[in-house]
């Protein structure tokens, strides 16, 4: 414990990586101190409130770790940059509008190496980062400031592997992969994340570490798209189906067909990727196979039903997570809406202020707005849809209303005659069929 004892722990970036990381550490005994812009932010984590809301579930507060005095947060990052910290993590963002940013890792970066007053400085970095930043973006940053490597400063990558929306999960039951520059960073950072994960798993240095996380999320994305483009390229198969049951199998996970690919974790791995020296074109071409994927897959959803008045029901790209970024039922909103659909829409997450303002859009009143809809377009399966009674479902859904699952929620429902139903990838979506 030599290396951490009497020193605070400054955290950049009040997200969910930053907030659920502090309260953690806070927990075992460290005080920790999370800098953030957002002043609204500091104020809730400083009232023992969860300081957003774009993930409502969230399962802890840690409002008792706020009362210590073991976890605060600041606006102003001087108060972060004296001699007691010594261990600065950043979790800061490293996308923008939908696009890989390193912006906020170069002024973060620089501003600890030039003001920061602790000798040495151990920086982590948890955010998700193209691994040649390292190189390009925080070396220079302190080599600027006059700081040497490995002796006025050491620098280990952690990068988070997200679990708040699995159920049974927490931070010490997913394998931590940790990578240090130096003895002393890899040191620091096991004596770090031990008390709060259960496994550490060590990679050879910190662009390894980073790389990690780029990698998995890379090897997911492009596991969605073979889920679609086989939907494209057997449309007579049910291939919603197929591959749920093909993930029965122990070592495959389930994919579905889908209207788009939203977030901004999972679709930017291919852009950290083309960030590397050497990989030229690659995320372009990419792109571009990706765009033309899913316009054909939201153009078949267009022989399912007249769209003349249509209830788009999700603008979250997953369900109870209160973030729109890439978001397919955005872009469908404005796709159907340039077509002249008459559209509204409707998220639990989001207020009707919210929608109007991010979609252009008029906000649908769930359920009963969907009376008044010819087409029902179940994007995003948030609990409200799910859970909705199927008896008062059905009594509000005129006959020859066109209902088009886009991950199967409501699969599992029966439809009757009157009504017509079709599951994104399912039986019939590619050919204009529709289950009744």
């Amino acid at each position: 414990m030599a290396q951490l004892r009497g020193h605070d722990i400054a955290i950049w970036g009040l997200g969910l990586i930053g907030y659920t990381l502090a309260g953690e550490l806070a927990r075992t005994g460290r005080r920790c101190m999370v800098v953030d812009i957002d002043e609204e932010r500091v104020d809730r984590l400083n009232r023992g409130e969860i300081p957003f809301s774009h993930l409502p579930r969230l399962p802890e507060s840690y409002a008792e770790e706020t009362r210590s005095g073991r976890l605060r947060a600041t606006a102003d990052a001087t108060d972060v940059l004296g001699e007691q910290y010594s261990v600065h993590i950043l979790c800061i963002p490293t996308e923008a509008q939908g696009e890989v940013d390193g912006g906020t890792l170069a002024d973060v970066a620089g501003r600890i190496a030039r003001e920061a007053q602790a000798r040495p400085l151990h920086v982590v970095i948890e955010s998700t980062i193209a691994p040649e930043w390292i190189d390009s973006v925080v070396h220079p940053a302190f080599a600027d400031a006059g700081l040497a490597h490995g002796t006025d400063y050491h620098l280990g990558a952690s990068p988070r592997r997200d679990w708040l929306t699995e159920e049974g999960r927490d931070m010490a039951s997913i394998p931590k992969v940790i990578g240090g520059d130096s003895p002393e960073a890899t040191a620091l950072m096991k004596e770090l994340y031990q008390p709060i994960c259960g496994e550490l798993v060590e990679a050879p240095d910190a662009k390894h570490a980073a790389l990690v996380k780029i990698v998995e999320n890379y090897f997911r994305y492009r596991s969605i798209l073979i889920a679609n483009e086989l939907g494209t390229m057997l449309p007579k198969y049910d291939m919603a189906a197929v591959l749920r049951m093909a993930a029965t199998k122990w070592n495959m996970e389930q994919y579905h067909p889908s209207l788009g690919i939203g977030g901004y974790c999972v679709p930017l791995a291919k852009d950290y990727l083309a960030a590397e020296p050497g990989v030229n074109g690659f995320a372009e071409q990419l792109d571009a196979a990706e765009d033309k994927l899913f316009a054909e897959i939201r153009t078949a959803l267009r022989q399912h039903g007249p769209l003349g008045k249509v209830a788009i029901l999700g603008i979250a790209y997953a369900p109870e997570m209160k973030i729109h970024t890439r978001s397919p039922g955005v872009r469908l909103a404005q796709e159907l809406t340039d077509q002249g659909a008459e559209v509204r829409i409707h998220d639990p997450l989001y207020s009707p202020a919210e929608i109007t303002r991010i979609t252009g859009c008029e906000p649908l009143a769930f359920p009963d707005g969907l009376a008044a809809c010819d087409s029902v377009i179940l994007v995003t399966p948030h609990a409200p849809y799910r859970d909705i009674d199927h008896d008062s479902l059905l009594e509000l859904l005129g006959d020859g209303t066109c209902i088009v699952d886009n991950l199967g929620a409501w699969a599992h429902r029966t439809f009757p005659g009157r009504l017509h139903y079709a599951e994104v990838g399912g039986a019939g979506y590619f050919n204009g069929a529709v289950r009744s």
